[in-house]
């Protein structure tokens, strides 16, 4: 950029939306100096949500002059609540139920995977079949439809957060895994449940019913 002092680089251009911050710096040119050039009108400090801590520390930058005047601490984008509990938020948010829904549904699957066979089970007690070995044969049938679908839950979710988050993306996904987690866990256990019911001597009243 040409100036009446020569050509200037410039090393970015930073974006500052008209959403409450400040507007002194939506147009103007930012040139950094050292720290210890002299003093300075202000102090800035990132931190979000604001302490008081942070407060005080500004304070203590401020030096007494004798001309006067009031130092004061404010917010660059003053739209924002200085009172915000970002964990009570979270806390809070509309999505906390969902892995007691999912973990209800795991259970309501895995119960109808059993209550559908529940004839072919009985069955296979009638010939001989033991009770430890159906019910890993039905565990391990579980884990397997179950399982899938699991993963491929944890795929899609894995690939959003990379995708959409802008920081942290492996805390958000951790956070998530526990929809499809407790709906893993409520259908393997609903299945071993509901299998431990099923007895031979239901055979004819399931035959009938069906």
């Amino acid at each position: 950029m040409q100036t009446n002092r020569g050509d200037m680089t410039i090393a970015g251009v930073f974006s500052w939306p008209n959403d409450g911050r400040d507007t002194r710096f939506a147009y103007a040119a930012m040139i950094p100096v050292s720290a210890s050039s002299g003093e300075f009108t202000e102090c800035w400090a990132k931190q979000w949500p604001v302490s008081e801590q942070t407060n005080d520390l500004l304070y203590s930058t401020a030096i007494v002059s004798g001309t006067g005047g009031n130092t004061t601490v404010a917010q660059v984008n003053k739209s924002f609540d200085s009172r915000y509990n970002a964990y009570s938020s979270y806390k809070n948010r509309m999505t906390v139920w969902l892995p007691y829904v999912s973990l209800a549904v795991g259970v309501i699957a895995g119960v109808i995977s059993v209550r559908r066979r529940r004839l072919e089970y009985a069955g296979a007690l009638h010939v001989g079949q033991t009770k430890g070995a159906q019910l890993l044969e039905m565990t391990l049938e579980t884990l397997i439809w179950a399982g899938l679908a699991t993963i491929a839950c944890l795929a899609l979710l894995c690939a959003y957060c990379w995708r959409m988050s802008t920081d942290g993306w492996m805390h958000i996904f951790i956070a998530a895994c526990r929809i499809p987690a407790t709906g893993f866990a409520g259908a393997m256990a609903a299945t071993f449940l509901a299998g431990l019911s099923v007895r031979e001597s239901q055979l004819l009243r399931f035959f009938k019913s069906r």
